[in-house]
């Protein structure tokens, strides 16, 4: 048994879950010492992980229900056509085929939402085994992973509430169904009167978010805690860059495809 294993209690779903709101050190470093290689461990991550399917199913058909998604699309057709990136015929090929496949979105996207979440844990931890690798930094997949899960599971969790508050109290034709929430500064620039921004900078601005910037912190306090000889201000740092080149790359994607 390794010596932390003996040190730090092991703590169930619950617990660890209140642990990364309350004491994300403590309760990273319990995943390091108790989620090791072996394939029994892999239970310890199972709970989590329905949860954020869960979670993630759960919220997108909500949104699907209440949120009028077929207008938004239309609206993005409408806004190509005026920037001249379609023409009035492809427009209207385009909503032929939205119309055509709107009775399966509902039930694609959540399926979608959840591959997708998935699939951005699985290349989260990667991406900090690579370069936990490159740095020679020493830890395992599996407690990298728990980290990832349960970080966003836990912010998702408040971002989620405060979305369906929203959603079940403001209006639907209301909601900015592009920033529904408006915990960044692009909502905030936009409550302050400022508009026609360049599709790049209002972007980016949507990164400059509350949840986002704390995922980012327990990114790097995690990966930190199931290292070893990992300086939690630099694993936050590193975290923090990486963070800052996915806004950059999303930004430029949107100001050239949106």
């Amino acid at each position: 048994m390794d010596q932390n294993e003996m040190v730090l209690p092991r703590l169930g779903f619950w617990g660890r879950l209140l642990g990364v709101y309350f004491s994300p050190t403590e309760t990273f470093s319990e995943m390091g010492a108790t989620l090791g290689s072996g394939v029994a461990r892999i239970t310890g991550i199972l709970l989590p992980l329905m949860a954020l399917i869960m979670l993630t199913a759960a919220a997108t058909i909500v949104a699907m229900n209440r949120l009028p998604t077929e207008k938004l699309m239309t609206e993005q057709v409408d806004r190509m056509v005026e920037e001249g990136k379609l023409t009035p015929e492809q427009a209207e090929k385009q909503r032929e085929q939205m119309a055509k496949f709107a009775p399966y979105t509902k039930i694609f996207a959540p399926i979608a939402a959840v591959f997708t979440v998935l699939l951005m844990s699985l290349i989260f931890a990667g991406v900090a085994k690579l370069i936990s690798m490159m740095m020679g930094i020493e830890n395992q997949f599996l407690p990298l992973w728990a980290v990832t899960i349960y970080t966003i599971l836990a912010v998702s969790i408040l971002s989620t509430v405060l979305f369906l508050v929203i959603v079940f109290i403001k209006p639907a034709d209301e909601i900015d169904m592009r920033n529904p929430i408006g915990s960044n500064l692009a909502a905030v620039i936009s409550l302050l009167g400022v508009s026609g921004l360049p599709k790049f900078v209002e972007t980016f601005l949507t990164y400059v978010d509350v949840f986002y910037i704390w995922k980012i912190l327990l990114f790097g306090i995690g990966f930190s805690a199931v290292s070893v000889k990992l300086k939690a201000s630099t694993s936050i740092v590193v975290c923090g860059v990486i963070g800052l080149l996915i806004a950059i790359i999303a930004a430029a994607w949107a100001a050239v495809f949106s």
